[in-house]
């Protein structure tokens, strides 16, 4: 059940459970029923007023009806509302009309059109509400030969306004709506309620209000004999310092989560924002460059490929959007056919520690066929790939190994090269990739493969190591969300201590591509065949992954009615990421390290993120255990797994430094 909605059950249950009546059943004496609106007959998408107010802000600004930036516009909202309501309370009066302050916002030349911008803040309150179902339920139960439903709200809306939004809501098709702007009375001060029964000539004894608010729902109520239903609401948290300071999308997006707050063992909420953030980058930085075709290379592509698609059908901008099946496996090693050092240095570093016989599985040979190559080379195919010693053996056998290696690699890059043929990847349109990125290797094949220059190909990533920068990977053809070769290290070290993370989010249920074949006059992708049961726990952690994310972007659309804008920074977008990137508790550690998802060349291989490292070996090999946790790809996890229970949260830089200040020291000793 909905937590939201839990809180009017639960009131509703504490009115009637002494009679054993319905809320309804509970009414049926009393022929006129009052109801507060918010809170009570709707609950809000978004925790606070002044979240709706940035709300608004956001719609206004992209709607071209604001002059000011969405904080800028939430604050002059409120502050107006407040100064208004001061001049009205020296007047005598409670309350201020919404027209009045949007009208106070244009004198000030914050906004051009006041009434324009009323009704964005009324279609705003559409999109942020949704009915109670249990009060809907009960008050579309009275009997309307007998009894009068009156909705009574302190808000500066327009009674016609407020029964517009009940009306759309389910609450009739033209429900009575009196509100506080309406008569400048509210029932925080009871005059609102002394005002409906004076003019609408009401005995006390006749009403019942149903509320959440215990002053202006009961206490006043009461006070004038007006019988009340109390529906106390849930505490909600407030805004943090560190939420404040984020792009008012991701204040949004929060806002919402206080309200109903994702499963704590969820993975998704971590990403969001970022995936979100990523995506606005890729299609702006397509406009930017005139681009109009963005190939989104698979499985890292597959979360925001399917974000640009709800994006662009609502844009309807003439951008074509696919998505291109490739991988390392299959670009960099057809790439490399030609190269057997590179390819021998690849496949080494991807299977290190297997036996020379698997050394062929990323090209498709098995392991009985590159064991009897082996031997005919004089080769202990047993022998582990492990530095130098498994580099030499593994070279000899990629240059000596004779027609069956040679046939192969000519064929997976024939193949490569017609799969790219065939999805439109090549002639002189430019185009643009949008991958992970760290070092822009498959960018570098992509181009060589179809035989296009450098600059043809753009590459959009999260990220690019400063050391992947070439005479082939440049400024010119690249373009990095969260740090490249023109943005601050700083963030680029955040994301080095859990790199790898990032590649979980961005990851697809399906399995990576391992090469092509011909299938019915076409080329088709083949996927690598991953062990189970580690496949199946990757398979169903991106498919959650995905669900989440894409169940969160759309909540948000709702809310934003498409007013998303152009990009959000980097910061804000990697917000919900830093700690667990850096700082990993123990709960949070146990939960990644669940998924095994990363692969090798051969596709078919899932190792989890982190092989925690034994206390012992840290106390007896200090070095080394240092370099390992390096090399780690979450190197926070790994230090988080390697460190006993007292022992607090600390970033690697952390670990490293006063590891090797105690080493220093116990030298000294």
């Amino acid at each position: 059940m909905d937590r939201r909605r839990d809180r009017h059950l639960v009131g509703i249950a504490a009115l009637t459970q002494t009679r054993g009546l319905s809320l309804a059943d509970a009414l049926t004496r009393f022929p006129v029923i009052t109801c507060d609106v918010f809170d009570t007959a709707l609950t809000r998408r978004l925790v606070r007023p002044e979240d709706v107010a940035l709300l608004i802000g956001i719609r206004a600004e992209r709607a071209g009806l604001s002059r000011c930036a969405p904080e800028t516009f939430r604050q002059a909202r409120l502050h107006g509302e407040a100064v208004l309501r001061r001049t009205a309370e020296a007047n005598g009066l409670d309350e201020v009309r919404l027209a009045d302050i949007y009208g106070w916002m244009a004198e000030r030349r914050l906004i051009d059109d006041p009434e324009q911008a009323r009704l964005c803040e009324r279609a705003t309150e559409l999109a942020v509400t949704e009915p109670v179902p249990a009060i809907r339920s009960a008050l579309a139960a009275l009997d309307p030969s007998r009894q009068r439903l009156i909705f009574l709200s302190d808000t500066t809306l327009s009674g016609p306004d407020l029964a517009w939004l009940l009306t759309r809501h389910g609450f009739g098709t033209a429900p009575q709506a009196i509100t506080s702007a309406d008569w400048q009375r509210n029932k925080a001060s009871g005059r609102l309620f002394a005002a409906v029964l004076e003019r609408l000539e009401l005995r006390p004894d006749e009403v019942a209000h149903i509320g959440d608010n215990p002053i202006s729902d009961v206490a006043r109520a009461q006070e004038l004999g007006i019988a009340t239903v109390h529906l106390p609401r849930r505490h909600l948290s407030r805004e943090s310092e560190a939420t404040a300071r984020l792009h008012p999308i991701v204040r949004t997006l929060h806002s919402a989560r206080r309200v109903t707050p994702p499963d704590p063992a969820s993975l998704f909420p971590y990403a969001t924002a970022l995936m979100i953030g990523f995506t606005l980058f890729v299609l702006q930085e397509a406009r930017n460059r005139g681009i109009s075709h963005i190939h989104f290379l698979s499985r890292d592509g597959h979360i925001p490929l399917a974000i640009a698609r709800r994006l662009i059908a609502r844009s309807r901008e003439p951008i074509t959007l696919s998505y291109l099946h490739v991988s390392r496996q299959a670009t960099t090693l057809p790439d490399m056919a030609t190269d057997p050092v590179r390819l021998a240095s690849a496949i080494g570093e991807s299977l290190l520690d297997r036996p020379l016989a698997q050394a062929l599985s990323p090209l498709g040979i098995d392991a009985e066929t590159t064991a009897a190559l082996c031997r005919g080379l004089g080769i202990d195919p047993a022998l582990r790939l492990n530095g130098a010693d498994g580099f030499a053996p593994l070279l000899r056998l990629l240059t000596e190994g004779g027609a069956p290696i040679d046939d192969r690699l000519r064929q997976i890059r024939t193949s490569a090269q017609s799969y790219l043929r065939q999805e439109g990847f090549d002639g002189n349109a430019r185009r643009m990739i949008v991958d992970v990125g760290w070092r822009g290797s498959t960018q570098i094949a992509l181009t060589r493969l179809a035989g296009l220059r450098p600059n043809d190909v753009v590459g959009c990533y999260l990220g690019l190591w400063g050391d992947a920068l070439s005479p082939v990977l440049n400024l010119d053809n690249t373009a990095s969300y969260l740090f490249g070769f023109d943005t601050p290290q700083p963030v680029a070290d955040i994301v080095r201590d859990g790199y790898v993370l990032l590649e979980l989010f961005l990851s697809a249920p399906h399995a990576p591509v391992s090469g092509y074949s011909a299938r019915s006059g076409r080329i088709e992708p083949v996927f690598a065949m991953e062990a189970e049961p580690s496949a199946g726990v990757r398979r169903a952690a991106m498919a959650d992954i995905e669900t989440g994310i894409l169940a969160e972007f759309d909540r948000l659309d709702a809310l934003l009615d498409g007013a998303w804008p152009t990009t959000i920074d980097a910061a804000s977008a990697l917000h919900d990421l830093v700690g667990l990137l850096t700082r990993p508790t123990r709960a949070q550690f146990a939960l990644f390290n669940a998924v095994p998802f990363i692969h090798g060349y051969d596709g078919g291989h899932l190792v989890p993120p982190v092989n925690p490292l034994p206390l012992q070996e840290l106390l007896l090999r200090p070095k080394a255990a240092l370099r390992r946790i390096g090399r780690s790809p979450w190197r926070a996890g790994a230090v988080r797994a390697a460190l006993p229970w007292p022992l607090p949260d600390m970033c690697f830089a952390d670990f490293d430094h006063r590891l090797r200040k105690i080493l220093s020291l116990l030298r000294m000793g």
